[in-house]
């Protein structure tokens, strides 16, 4: 885009990037390509609104340096960098790519809405962006009719034919003065325009200004469902942030994309931020629990470490020989009380996917996230187990508990219906244990909202002597069992379960206490 279109301080590099991040984001595409169709200047203004959000110190042009044709986006710009919404919005945008490109796809969706209401009710603002944007086709054709012209007559000189010269000269006269017509047709156009939005603009810039501030909104929203989702148990918003970070700027995107259409997909995000902080708060209590302050030992474990090492990295002076000391392992920690559970092995969580569970689907999904969360701060693999009664057995694994956006959809998308089974899951849980040595010692929680169909079966593969226990004593698993609803009786789990905890849902106390301690 050439300077002289943007109504901001841009420079090639600002200009340049916008383009890529125009390149990774459909919705942004989809954005310009409209925008184009009813506003002659949409596209720059677009990069004018990115570069806003993103640059640490944007301002406009002063009005000497900038096209003409441009001024109804120094208008636009001018209200949209002077709301109090934006404002706001900045402190979240600046130098950050993905909620820079996040805002410019709100703003841009608001303007380009506001823009087509106020076409729609003034017939002269119709004919004016009608003139305009057939100007615009014939500057463009004229361009493309010139430059042909130019390479016949640099062929026709090549080869001494002067009477070819003559023609292609006068073919690109012609194209000229199509060209100077077309461009005083649009900036008569761009005139008009300009009257009819600067005087929306008083009158209705009020509805724009509350579009625009939910548009700052739904952004937030936005980044905040997808931190909810990639988050790995730091707290605070630097860590997860950071969780964010570790993920390419283009899946970033179009994840955040997929968020804005997913209904389901949001619903899972908010309860995944939900669990996610229950959770994290679990488990920071378990650790504190296993500690004992009456003893000390040496170690580098920083939530340990006695206040006086604290003081000593504090300390400028004593500074340097702490982290010596850090480095070579010899900082006085409290010792814990025996042996933390901590991090044991993999979990494995069996979910219950019948017909009955299709209204806790995105709870369960969120929950599901949450043990994900521990599994990855603890560097334990993690599986999932879908089941009920309508269809062979899935597997899906998570490697120390990380997953991709591809892996998010997938999730978010799979519900199987049907009625309820147990053995399918029970034996799927089992034969991970066997076939894959980094699953010993798993942790499964065994999630159900049903009794199962297949409860003949069950008790001879869960009884006393059968093949479940014997299994379970050789693999050394637990498997903790979470009832959903009064509907379910304990009597098929509790010979397979280590614990049995009922609740009416995921989001219940006894639920994170049981499960989001392991």
């Amino acid at each position: 885009m050439d300077k002289h279109e943007s109504v901001i301080n841009t420079d090639r590099f600002e200009r340049r990037r916008f383009n890529q991040i125009l390149e990774m984001s459909e919705r942004l595409q989809e954005i310009v390509h409209k925008g184009q169709e009813g506003f002659p200047t949409f596209r720059p203004l677009m990069s004018d609104i990115w570069a806003s959000l993103y640059k640490m110190k944007p301002s406009l042009l002063e009005e000497d340096a900038y096209d003409k044709n441009y001024q109804v986006n120094h208008d636009i710009m001018s209200r949209i960098m002077n709301e109090e919404g934006y404002f706001s919005a900045r402190s979240s945008t600046r130098l950050d790519d993905l909620s820079s490109a996040l805002g410019t796809v709100q703003y841009s969706e608001k303007v380009y809405e506001w823009v087509e209401k106020q076409r729609q009710a003034n017939e002269e603002l119709q004919k004016a962006i009608e003139e305009a944007l057939k100007a615009q086709k014939s500057l463009a054709q004229a361009e493309q009719k010139q430059q042909e012209s130019q390479n016949e007559i640099d062929d026709a000189k090549e080869n001494g034919d002067k009477e070819g010269q003559k023609k292609a000269k006068s073919k690109q006269d012609k194209a000229k003065n199509v060209q100077q017509k077309a461009q005083e047709s649009l900036q008569q156009a761009m005139q008009q325009i300009q009257s009819e939005l600067s005087n929306q603009l008083h009158k209705t810039g009020n509805q724009l200004s509350e579009a625009l501030k939910s548009a700052t909104n739904e952004a937030n929203q936005t980044k905040d469902d997808l931190m909810n989702l990639l988050s790995g148990g730091g707290s605070g918003a630097g860590n997860r942030e950071g969780e964010l970070q570790k993920l390419p700027l283009r899946d970033q995107i179009k994840l955040a994309e997929l968020l804005s259409k997913n209904e389901s997909l949001k619903k899972i995000a908010e309860w995944a931020g939900r669990f996610k902080a229950i959770a994290q708060k679990k488990q920071k209590n378990k650790h504190v629990e296993t500690i004992d302050r009456s003893g000390v030992t040496l170690g580098v474990d920083v939530e340990r470490l006695l206040p006086s090492e604290l003081a000593a990295f504090k300390n400028p002076v004593t500074k340097m020989d702490f982290l010596r000391r850090f480095a070579e392992n010899q900082t006085m920690m409290y010792a814990p009380e025996g042996k933390e559970n901590l991090g044991r092995g993999p979990i494995i969580l069996c979910l219950d996917q019948s017909g009955s569970m299709k209204e806790l689907d995105e709870q369960s999904k969120g929950f599901a996230l949450a043990l994900m969360m521990i599994a990855k701060k603890q560097r334990r693999d993690f599986a999932i187990i879908p089941f009920s009664s309508t269809t062979k057995h899935q597997k899906l694994f998570y490697e120390k508990g990380k997953i991709k956006p591809s892996d998010l959809m997938e999730l978010a998308k799979l519900f199987l219906g049907g009625g309820t089974s147990f053995l399918t899951p029970l034996k799927a849980a089992v034969s991970i244990i066997e076939e894959r040595r980094r699953y010993s010692k798993s942790d499964i929680v065994f999630v159900t909202d049903g009794d199962p169909q297949d409860s003949h079966g069950l008790e001879n593969y869960c009884g006393i002597s059968g093949e479940f226990i014997k299994k379970k004593k050789e693999r050394g698993f637990n498997i903790i069992t979470v009832l959903i609803g009064n509907q379910v009786s304990e009597r098929y789990v509790t010979p397979f379960s280590d614990k049995v905890v009922r609740a009416s849902d995921f989001n219940n106390e006894s639920v994170a206490n049981a499960v989001f301690t392991i």
